[in-house]
């Protein structure tokens, strides 16, 4: 009866998330404004996540059976926050988007309009975890319940603006930057608060299992699910790792037809090669590229990192999956 809330709460965090990874972009990378379009046109797919997640949650409020258990066992002020910040971060996060595709948003609002959109994901997500703290089931009146909210957020959230990004072939000009390594700061801090949290919450009920039935687990197969939720974490990291590798859009000065390859080139100037799309040598021996090739190893490496994140985004929603099947398992 409860799956639809154990997507929601996955994907919620998740797609709202995904704007903390678009923040990070915007706040470390001046993209071109060509880039930009394409990131806005991709935007819509946590948007698009966001809109899934919420119709599930709509299904499962749609049973008077399921309206009754959400009166009864939450606390009306906690579960009225959280409505309250979906709503305020769908409207931030709309509005954001719409005024970005009519290319009404200059940089620096762009990056005020990121962050601010980033900080409402976060809260949101926290509200969601303050209203199951705040509820009648004495294993979810903690803290760590909201913790571990915010650190889903971060963990999946950065994964999927990362796909965005390279989805919309901006993602070799971020390599350029300190984009990758404050994406995965925010993303090591979230698996840390995520797999703190579910295995705080086992631990805690194992406990109180204990005190009553020595030897005897909280729930069969509990460890499973526990390990299956922090190897997904750990994967997506690796795999977030990976992603960032390839060559950098540099901004070098070297001449026209040098020794400088395509993806060592800025990107404007691939137009300004030669037409021959055949790799050639020069008279010191040295391989020039044609324009032709140039734009198609550009094109190559644009899009080289997608396969591996959309794995990413699986493993990293597979484990979120798996840390709210245990959560509403210790419904107890």
């Amino acid at each position: 009866m409860q799956l639809p809330l154990v997507f929601f709460t996955a994907a919620a965090p998740m797609a709202s998330g995904a704007f903390i990874g678009l923040a990070c972009a915007f706040l470390t990378t001046r993209f071109s404004v060509d880039t930009l379009r394409r990131i806005d046109r991709w935007t819509l797919l946590p948007l698009a996540i966001l809109a899934v997640g919420v119709v599930a949650a709509v299904v499962f409020l749609a049973s008077p059976q399921s309206e009754l258990l959400v009166i009864q066992g939450i606390d009306p002020g906690a579960f009225g926050f959280a409505a309250f910040m979906a709503v305020a971060f769908a409207v931030v996060a709309l509005v954001y988007w719409i005024v970005a595709m009519i290319g009404r948003l200059s940089y620096g609002a762009r990056k005020a309009f990121a962050t601010v959109a980033a900080v409402s994901a976060v809260v949101y997500a926290v509200s969601i975890g303050v209203a199951y703290m705040m509820s009648a089931v004495p294993l979810w009146a903690s803290i760590i319940v909201p913790i571990g909210f915010a650190g889903f957020s971060l963990a999946s959230g950065v994964p999927l603006g990362m796909l965005v990004l390279a989805l919309a072939k901006a993602l070799p000009e971020a390599r350029a930057t300190r984009f990758g390594a404050t994406a995965l700061v925010v993303a090591l801090v979230g698996t840390v608060a995520a797999i703190f949290a579910v295995t705080v919450q086992l631990l805690n009920a194992q406990a109180t299992i204990a005190a009553f039935f020595p030897g005897a687990d909280a729930v069969p197969g509990s460890w499973v699910w526990l390990i299956v939720s922090i190897a997904g974490f750990v994967a997506t990291l690796a795999l977030m790792r990976g992603s960032l590798n390839g060559p950098r859009v540099e901004r070098s000065a070297a001449p026209l037809g040098s020794t400088a390859g395509a993806a060592a080139m800025p990107w404007d100037s691939v137009d300004a090669l030669d037409d021959d799309p055949i790799s050639r040598r020069d008279d010191a021996g040295f391989r020039v590229v044609g324009a032709e090739r140039a734009r198609a190893d550009v094109d190559a490496d644009a899009v080289s990192a997608v396969p591996m994140l959309v794995i990413a985004n699986v493993v990293v929603l597979a484990a979120l999956v798996a840390a709210r099947v245990l959560f509403y398992a210790l419904q107890f």
